[in-house]
């Protein structure tokens, strides 16, 4: 069984008044929009994740203040929150940190429905998508990462990530 996985397109990353927002960002969501419609005709799993931080995280002392648990910035961009609206095949992932994996159900998920193989998006390439991808290549999982639905505000990273996805991980990039 094949799945979706939309990793933190999220307000404070890809709307222009986001805490994190890097020019760009907002270019990911036409394509998030359209595997997330193709998705939802293959009838697939689709999981989603957010950056979901209490307001005194210790991330914070690495990063500005974003993605706090329940904020206006936290949410799934709207475009992407509509068209899963009462998709029953949809699951949510609260993540405290970079892997989709730490601290959430997101084994239990895939488990569940045998998931093998994951299509993978969103933001940041060579944070969050790039350790949920190596964690998903771990478990044996069958990757593709849609580079066009992937930003990063680093260029260099982002094509390092691409690479190392690619060249390392075994992932299929297209």
């Amino acid at each position: 069984m094949r799945a979706l996985i939309v990793i933190d397109v999220q307000n404070d990353f890809v709307q222009k008044n986001g805490a994190l927002y890097f020019t760009g960002a907002e270019r990911v969501v036409a394509p998030v929009v359209g595997l997330v419609e193709k998705a939802i005709e293959d009838h697939k799993i689709i999981v989603t994740t957010q950056d979901w931080h209490d307001i005194d995280d210790a991330e914070f002392a690495m990063w500005p203040v974003h993605c706090v648990k329940n904020t206006p910035g936290a949410e799934i961009v709207e475009p992407i929150k509509k068209q899963l609206e009462g998709y029953e095949r949809y699951f949510k992932i609260y993540k405290t940190r970079y892997s989709a994996f730490y601290g959430t159900n997101l084994d239990e998920i895939l488990n569940k429905f045998s998931i093998t193989e994951v299509d993978v998006c969103g933001v940041v390439t060579h944070i969050c998508v790039f350790f949920t991808v190596e964690e998903l290549r771990n478990r044996g999982i069958k990757v593709t990462v849609h580079e066009k639905a992937t930003a990063s505000y680093d260029s260099e990273l982002h094509k390092f990530a691409i690479r190392m996805m690619r060249e390392i991980l075994g992932a299929e990039v297209i």
